[in-house]
């Protein structure tokens, strides 16, 4: 269970794109920078918004804290199409300051390996 749940977001640095590449890498997907404050996820390299196949968003709390927003329903959907009825502990919990039943965040501090199965899930099941 985790206990910490993220309340905010702070601004990235220059070496906390070493960890969002590695993650990218892990997961097997691009990424690129939305603002000061998040990273994207996206299923395909490109320059232009609308092609990206943004499924995730990083944040930072803390300066060895990362987590990872998505829509709940493509975590159900990456369910769905790639565990074909196998049961995974796909542990993720709601964000605060977001509707739990529209999206669902990753912590990749305490859970990395686990976080970065579902993220691959997801990034494949579109």
């Amino acid at each position: 269970m985790i206990d910490k749940k993220p309340r905010r977001t702070i601004i990235f640095g220059g070496q906390d794109e070493d960890f969002i590449k590695k993650l990218a890498g892990d997961i097997g997907c691009h990424y690129s920078k939305a603002n000061e404050r998040t990273y994207n996820l996206n299923r395909f390299n490109s320059d232009v918004h609308g092609e990206m196949g943004i499924f995730a968003w990083v944040h930072k709390e803390d300066s060895d804290y990362f987590w990872v927003a998505t829509r709940k329903s493509w975590v159900e959907q990456a369910r769905s199409k790639e565990l074909a009825g196998r049961k995974y502990g796909l542990s993720c919990f709601p964000r605060d300051t977001q509707r739990a039943e529209d999206s669902v965040c990753f912590d990749t501090k305490n859970d990395y390996q686990n976080a970065v199965r579902a993220l691959s899930l997801i990034n494949k099941a579109a």
